[in-house]
C-alpha cells in the first residue's frame, strides 16, 4: 500500500508530464489551440509527436501507479487495479491511432477517446463516493464534468474549443484523484494486518458459575 504523500506525488507527476508535454507542443505548433482537433493534433506532426507521446505516457504511468498504490484502501481493490490498467491501455491506443490515417483508424481513435473519458468519469464518481461525497471532491468532479461537456460539444465540429475542454477535463480528473485518494480509509482488518496487529476477537462468554451448597 503506497503512502498518501506518494500517491498524491504520483498524481502530480502525471499531470506535470501531461501539461508539460502539452506546453512544449503548443510552443512548437501554437495553431493547435485553434484547429479544434484536441490534443490529438500534436500526435500527427513530427515536430510535436515526441513531447505529445512522452506527456501521455508519463501521465498514464504515474496515474496508474497512484491508483494501484491506493487500491488497497478501497472497497474493491481488484476493480480499481483493472480500471488503472484500462486507463493505460486506452491512452496507448489513442497515441497509436493518429486520426489523419482516416477511415477505420480515425473512428477507432474517436472510440478510444470516448472510452477513456467514460472510464475517467466512472472512476471519479467511484472515488468521490468512496470518499463519502467529500464536498471539495464533488466540486472538482464538476470541473471535470464541465470540461467533458465542453469537449463533447465540439468533438465533431470543425471549429471550437475541443482542446480547452479536454485540458479542463483532465485537470478536473487529476484534482479529484489528488483530493479523494488520501481520504480513502483502509478496511479495518487490512489496517490491522498492515500494522502488525490482528483484528480484535470477540470476547469469550464467561463460563457459568457453579455454586456448591
Amino acid at each position: 500500500m503506497g503512502t498518501v504523500s506518494g500517491v498524491v506525488g504520483d498524481v502530480a507527476k502525471g499531470q506535470a508530464c501531461l501539461f508539460g508535454g502539452l506546453g512544449v507542443c503548443v510552443t512548437l505548433r501554437p495553431e493547435g489551440l485553434a484547429v479544434n482537433h484536441g490534443m490529438s493534433y500534436f500526435g500527427v506532426h513530427w515536430q510535436t509527436l515526441l513531447p505529445y507521446a512522452a506527456g501521455l505516457a508519463g501521465a498514464a504511468l504515474f496515474t496508474h501507479r497512484a491508483l494501484r498504490d491506493a487500491a488497497a484502501r478501497t472497497p474493491h481493490p481488484a476493480h480499481l487495479r483493472r480500471m488503472a490498467g484500462s486507463f493505460v491501455v486506452l491512452l496507448a491506443g489513442i497515441v497509436l491511432t493518429p486520426y489523419t490515417l482516416g477511415g477505420v483508424v480515425d473512428w477507432a481513435h474517436r472510440g478510444l477517446g470516448a472510452a477513456l473519458f467514460v472510464l475517467q468519469l466512472l472512476l471519479a464518481v467511484r472515488l468521490v463516493a468512496w470518499a463519502h461525497g467529500d464536498a471539495v471532491g464533488v466540486a472538482f468532479f464538476l470541473v471535470q464534468l464541465g470540461g467533458g461537456v465542453l469537449a463533447a460539444v465540439y468533438v465533431l465540429q470543425t471549429e471550437g474549443l475541443l482542446i480547452h475542454g479536454e485540458a479542463t477535463f483532465q485537470l478536473g480528473f487529476a484534482l479529484v484523484l489528488a483530493r479523494t485518494l488520501p481520504l480513502l480509509a483502509p478496511p479495518i482488518a487490512a489496517a490491522a494486518v498492515a500494522s502488525g496487529g490482528a483484528p480484535a476477537a470477540a470476547p469469550a462468554a464467561s463460563p457459568a458459575t457453579v455454586s456448591c451448597q
